[in-house]
């Protein structure tokens, strides 16, 4: 039976032993059960990872005895998706799966046909919801990296911040006559850019192209946009060889 994992954050690893955060350690004694002596996985949501031991009593216990280990879960290209933002149930499917499929940022947008906006006033909690949900795919999945949420920016403010070389910025367009082939790319960041249910604006697409953005369809089929996302991530990890292939 694999390890049971848990989020710890860095600051709570010290000396070889890990504190848990209140939730994770409710879920360790009332829904797990678990006890002192059984051995389990920590990571920090950084890129670090260890195997411990439960120690400490009933009342308070901790994850001790840490030995580091070494991730083959994590890709060397750095992905970041740039995503419309969807009702609230797909887009939240959306950050679950691709945590699993290995993004590591989410940039949501807000375009000219995304119907969906989020009161400033429940932005802090929609964000925090987002952020548990990454939290959680990353720990069901075996990952040490959490990827980050970040806030929903408008499209034409978007472009000008984007931090990825210009033949690593990826925006798929169903009008466009290039289909994708997802050469593999020695970038660090590689950046996929998903348009919402009603479409890119053909001036939107205009200025992606004016902002370096290399402008894809990903086959002669309309896509929602959960699945566009999800198929334009599976093509680009399996071209890079980190799903179900290795040329090496």
């Amino acid at each position: 039976m694999p390890r049971r994992r848990f989020f710890v954050p860095p600051e709570n690893i010290k000396n070889g032993i890990a504190e848990l955060p209140p939730d994770e350690l409710h879920h360790l004694r009332q829904v797990l059960r678990l006890r002192v002596g059984d051995e389990v996985e920590v990571f920090d949501g950084h890129g670090n990872g260890y195997s411990g031991k439960i120690e400490g009593g009933r009342s308070k216990p901790f994850v001790g005895s840490l030995q580091s280990l070494q991730s083959t879960r994590e890709a060397p290209t750095e992905l970041v998706l740039a995503l419309a933002l969807a009702k609230a149930s797909q887009f939240e499917w959306i950050l679950q799966k691709a945590t699993e499929l290995g993004v590591w940022e989410f940039r949501p947008l807000l375009t000219r046909f995304c119907d969906v906006r989020i009161a400033e006033s429940k932005l802090e909690a929609r964000l925090e919801r987002w952020q548990r949900i990454v939290r959680e795919a990353a720990k069901q999945c075996g990952r040490f990296v959490i990827p980050r949420v970040c806030r929903p920016q408008r499209f034409v403010d978007f472009l000008p911040a984007v931090d990825c070389p210009a033949e690593a910025r990826f925006i798929f367009y169903e009008r466009s006559s290039q289909v994708w082939k997802a050469e593999s790319s020695h970038s660090r960041r590689l950046l996929l850019c998903i348009g919402p249910e009603g479409g890119w604006d053909p001036e939107e697409i205009d200025a992606a192209a004016r902002a370096q953005f290399r402008v894809f369809s990903l086959g002669p089929r309309i896509m929602r946009t959960e699945t566009a996302a999800l198929a334009a991530l599976v093509i680009v990890q399996f071209s890079h060889g980190n799903l179900g292939r290795n040329d090496e």
